[in-house]
């Protein structure tokens, strides 16, 4: 046996991958680093610039079955101006704001991008958001950055320029795709909508604007259930008389048309959990509440304020990555782990009353998961927070690293650090958009 474990090794050394915790088949780790788009293998070795002399990457996202990135490139002549240059990455999400740019795909092992949006001066795009099937990208226009002239695109993932792209009816939110790929939701001035591929057929789920509509962006949200070949859909409604997001109710929508509150709060946010069998909602004084189908509250977590959630695939386990700190929370036990932080005193880190961005606001989900595909292995960016269960990485420093996790949910050793640079952005798999909270970058 010992011989054959040996033996293995051998031929995966043939490889740029090795017998180590942490490893999953040939899975890799992509990251942007100085404008750069770049995969890494998950025990550091294999460090490869995906695409050659290209304009500056701001956005990358994996597709579901890890084959292909879809990347957002600076229009040339943007990034050569005073605008370009000044802008920058949320040091938080690694988001970038809509901004004159191309979309491409291209292989994990890179090849020649296909193009599937060319840049524009005049026209500003969002990062593009693959949909559950991995066929299609969503992503966002506007000319001249007026939101008064925004409009949605969804575009194959293998034909370039607008061959095969469609533009979307008119939604106040972000669309979301249908697990099964067929349908569209959406909501607009008449109410609640579906839609096919093609952009038709059109039809209404409610009558009026739900009540509170239009709500802040980070609640004007209408979400498929993951994972479900007869999905549910998720939305917000005001629960005072007045209309005000003060006080929000998340309700359940079956196919049939059965609704149910889940959840009544002051909320600031709202999405599924991976498996599509809970909900996750953030509230104003930086409590997470993770909420059963029968509305049941399963977990009531406390951690920064605007923290970005990372579901593990397996729905099991839930990061919290903040600006100061990283939480681990074991939906299974409840417990909690404070994996990383800068050692800034914990609680709340924003300003209580902060404004919610009107709805107007272009906001995005974050494209790619920190989690390994065995739910047990997990990447993070340090971003100056270098004391990682009160142990010191200040001798390895600021980077990308990699963690695993035994059965029981505990970190097995230190995490090892996989490369170092200014790296604003990391995704290991994709993320459905469904089960991601909305974030902004800076303002132009």
């Amino acid at each position: 046996m010992v011989t054959l474990v040996l033996l293995s090794c051998i031929v995966l050394a043939l490889g740029p991958s090795a017998c180590s915790p942490g490893y999953s088949g040939t899975t890799k780790i992509a990251f942007v680093r100085d404008g750069q788009l770049w995969t890494i293998y998950p025990d550091g070795s294999g460090a490869y610039k995906v695409v050659e002399n290209t304009p500056p990457v701001v956005g990358v996202g994996w597709s579901p079955d890890h084959h292909l990135l879809v990347f957002r490139t600076l229009d040339s002549d943007y990034a050569a101006s005073t605008a370009g240059r000044r802008l920058k990455p949320d040091s938080l999400t690694g988001l970038v704001p809509d901004a004159p740019a191309g979309l491409n795909t291209v292989g994990v092992d890179g090849g020649s991008p296909i193009p599937i949006f060319f840049s524009s001066a005049a026209v500003r795009i969002s990062d593009a958001w693959w949909d559950p099937t991995g066929s299609r990208l969503l992503y966002r226009l506007t000319l001249r950055g007026e939101t008064s002239l925004l409009r949605w695109e969804l575009a194959q993932n293998d034909q370039p320029g607008g061959i095969a792209t469609r533009t979307l009816p008119a939604s106040l939110a972000i669309p979301s795709l249908s697990n099964a790929g067929g349908r569209i939701l959406g909501v607009d001035q008449h109410g609640l909508f579906t839609i096919n591929l093609t952009g038709t057929e059109q039809r209404w789920l409610t009558r009026t604007l739900p009540p509170g509509h239009p709500l802040p962006a980070t609640l004007e949200r209408v979400l498929w259930q993951p994972h479900q070949t007869q999905p549910a859909f998720l939305y917000a409604i005001s629960a005072v008389p007045n209309g005000s997001a003060s006080q929000i109710s998340l309700i359940l929508q079956q196919p049939t048309g059965e609704t149910r509150t889940l959840l009544t709060c002051s909320c600031r946010q709202f999405a599924w959990s991976s498996s599509g069998q809970q909900v996750l909602a953030s509230t104003a004084d930086g409590r997470y509440l993770i909420v059963n189908l029968d509305g049941s509250l399963r977990l009531s977590i406390q951690a920064e304020i605007d923290s970005v959630p990372f579901w593990s695939p397996d729905g099991r386990f839930l990061l919290l990555d903040g600006r100061h700190s990283l939480w681990l929370v074991d939906i299974q036990t409840g417990r909690q782990q404070l994996l990383l932080s800068d050692r800034t005193p914990l609680g709340p880190m924003s300003a209580a009353g902060e404004q919610l961005p009107a709805v107007s606001a272009l906001l995005q989900p974050v494209p790619n998961s920190l989690w390994g595909s065995d739910s047990r292995s997990l990447v993070f960016l340090t971003r100056g927070r270098l004391w990682w269960q009160g142990k010191s990485l200040l001798h390895e420093g600021n980077g990308l690293y990699l963690a695993t996790l035994d059965a029981q949910g505990q970190p097995l050793a230190a995490p090892r650090l996989l490369t170092t640079g200014a790296i604003t952005q990391v995704g290991w798999n994709y993320q459905d958009s469904a089960v991601s909270f909305l974030f902004q970058g800076p303002l132009l």
